[in-house]
């Protein structure tokens, strides 16, 4: 049995009660809005893939197609190790003291 959690920001798509409403009705967990803070990079562990595929893309210059940008976001996210996922997964419980310890400030890298 997984133990994830759907978890969002606060994209108005996301906060949406139609998206809200669905994904009550469709996941077994989530956290639902305002569980989770709208704008917390330093929590969010995909911000940081994000930004790892953002620098790849940025690498081989300017990408004129749609087709193109599928192909290299497809090759850039078979770049990421799982060693690396697990070392993000794995500092999380420091980031979080971390942001405790400044009363939910930033963090930085």
């Amino acid at each position: 049995m997984s133990r994830a959690i759907f978890q969002q920001d606060g994209a108005p798509a996301h906060t949406a009660n139609m998206t809200q409403n669905w994904l009550r009705s469709n996941l077994k967990s989530f956290w639902a809005k305002g569980t989770w803070p709208a704008n917390s990079p330093d929590l969010s562990p995909i911000e940081n893939i994000w930004s790892i595929l953002k620098d790849d893309l940025d690498s081989i210059g300017e990408i004129k197609e749609i087709k193109m940008l599928e192909n290299r976001l497809k090759t850039a996210w078979s770049n990421v190790s799982p060693e690396v996922l697990d070392k993000l997964m794995d500092g999380m419980p420091k980031r979080i003291h971390k942001c405790i310890e400044l009363s939910g400030g930033y963090i930085g890298k």
